[in-house]
């Protein structure tokens, strides 16, 4: 079965002396971030690295939720329940980058800010009773082009902190998924005004409860 296979995977290569960043988790505050790899291809192995360079050189620590991460080339991104990065993003340091942040800020789907985050995904419905399908710019279904309505505007406070708002939107403007959701983000203000309604402001790091 798929699901023991990746955590056999992911606790190996914590132990792997033969890859760098298992030897050296990457320290955020003097707390870790540990990278595995799921199937330890070379295509993953790179990645790894690029990713531990990337968590050298930015401060993401504020929007830090999960600390294990695992590098899996046959798997699209998600967060749960392992925040899982695939190998798709290999050179391309901002789009690696929008991608760890925006799968670590799914994890505020979850308790103490689930109640929040479901009163913002009720005033999204009110705002756009029709969304779009996955062909069309939305995400997988209506309740998931809802949630990612709040995540990607999530994203875009966090990535604008760390590297500007130009590059932020220039990052998030040529993504080749979630389209209409991204454009709502970029170009509608009602987007962010439900947000921070709803005390998700993440521009500094994830809120407190």
């Amino acid at each position: 079965m798929r699901h023991p296979m990746i955590i056999l995977a992911f606790s190996l290569v914590l132990l792997a002396s033969s890859v760098s960043s298992a030897q050296h988790p990457r320290e955020t505050n003097s707390r870790v971030v540990r990278i595995g790899l799921a199937n330890g291809s070379e295509a993953e192995a790179i990645m790894a690295t690029e990713l531990w360079s990337l968590l050298r050189t930015h401060d993401v620590e504020p929007w830090i939720v999960t600390r294990k991460v695992l590098i899996d080339e046959e798997q699209i991104p998600h967060s749960h329940p392992v925040l899982t990065i695939h190998t798709r993003h290999m050179g391309e340091e901002l789009e690696l980058l929008s991608t760890f942040v925006h799968e670590q800020l799914h994890w505020l789907e979850d308790e103490p800010w689930l109640g929040d985050f479901q009163a913002a995904m009720t005033d999204f419905k009110e705002l756009f009773p029709s969304v779009p399908s996955s062909t069309d710019g939305g995400a997988r279904d209506n309740q998931s082009t809802y949630r990612h309505l709040l995540v990607c505007d999530m994203e875009l406070q966090a990535l604008t902190t760390l590297v500007g708002r130009t590059a932020a939107r220039e990052t998030l403007s040529q993504a080749t998924h979630y389209e209409w959701i991204y454009d709502k983000v970029l170009n509608d203000p009602r987007i962010r005004e439900v947000a921070l309604r709803h005390k998700f402001n993440v521009s500094e790091g994830v809120p407190s409860q």
